[in-house]
């Protein structure tokens, strides 16, 4: 058992094809002092962002950026958030050309998605900047 153990937790990071797994640890977390905000039209939960002691680790040595924003908790099946390719631990700094540093700022942004035109929504991803376009359909 101790031997298995040992084998399993040596190799966990690489599948069986021999490719290396995506990361999936926790960079960000809510801020304790805020209450998620739900953004029903775009179908998010958001908190305010609060970078964890494992980015402050690992920002120099794997180049990872950090940025303030917010923190998505939940995404609606079917949303147009979901549909856009947002998950649960992005970082949504930026909506439609404007920097937001918090759930209530991103959320404000949020609920003012366009129905008639896309909005560019830029976030991070276990520390690598993306962007998505947000429609209504």
């Amino acid at each position: 058992m101790v031997t298995w153990l040992f084998v399993l937790l040596v190799t966990h990071a690489v599948d069986v094809h021999g490719y290396q797994q995506a990361d999936t640890t926790q960079l960000y977390a809510c801020t304790r002092s805020t209450m998620p905000t739900d953004v029903p039209t775009v179908g998010v939960t958001l908190c305010d962002a609060n970078p964890t002691s494992e980015l402050n680790l690992r920002r120099d040595s794997d180049n990872l950026q950090s940025r303030e924003g917010a923190l998505v908790i939940e995404v609606v099946e079917f949303g147009i958030s979901s549909e856009a390719g947002l998950q649960p631990g992005d970082v949504i700094y930026r909506v439609g050309g404007v920097d937001v540093d918090s759930g209530d700022s991103a959320a404000d942004r949020l609920s003012q998605v366009n129905p008639l035109s896309d909005t560019i929504v830029n976030f991070l991803r276990q520390g690598r900047p993306y962007r998505v376009k947000l429609r209504h359909n």
